[in-house]
This record gives C-alpha cells, sequence and structure tokens, in this order.
C-alpha cells in the first residue's frame, strides 16, 4: 500500500484544513528481508535497506511512504530509498 496525502483544502469559510492521508493498495508483491545486511548506493551514497520489495507497476518517488501487508498483519513499512524499472519485463522493484 502507498500513503497519498491530499493536496491543500479549504472548507466553506476558506479556512484550510489539515490534509487527509490515505493507504492505496497498488498489488500484489515480493517481499524480502535484508537479514545480511546488504546496501545500495543512490548517487554515490551508501544506504542500508531493510526490504527489497519487486512488484508490477511504476516507479515509486524517494521518501514516498510503503506499508506491505501480509493478510491483515503488516509485514514492512517504511520510506522509498531508491526504486528502479525494469526496461524489458514489467516489473518495478523498491528499496524500503
Amino acid at each position: 500500500m502507498v500513503k497519498v496525502v491530499s493536496g491543500p483544502s479549504f472548507d466553506e469559510d476558506m479556512n484550510p484544513l489539515p490534509p487527509k492521508e490515505d493507504w492505496k493498495d497498488f498489488g500484489s508483491c515480493r517481499c524480502d528481508d535484508n537479514g545480511v545486511m546488504k546496501q545500495i548506493s543512490v548517487n554515490g551514497v551508501m544506504y542500508d535497506y531493510n526490504y527489497h520489495v519487486v512488484y508490477e507497476g511504476g516507479i515509486l518517488n524517494a521518501g514516498t511512504e510503503v506499508r506491505i501487508l501480509d493478510g491483515e498483519s503488516v509485514r514492512a513499512e517504511g520510506k522509498v530509498i531508491k526504486s528502479g524499472k525494469s526496461n524489458y519485463f514489467k516489473y518495478a522493484e523498491i528499496w524500503l
């Protein structure tokens, strides 16, 4: 699931309302734990990541909050560190 935050909105008196947060389902995926503490490089900086997720869909921007569900329980949760999309196969991957 991807966290979606609504843009600014106003009530009938034009007072600003707080943004609304909602979780949007983006389909099935495979989520692997990083048990061996591998690292990834983003613009020459090395990052430790907790989860590697492969899914069918488009690229998610760095900083996007993601939650991976296994049935009703949360398997993984975090912010996207890096994302990539295969140019031949129809899948993308993210590192949280």
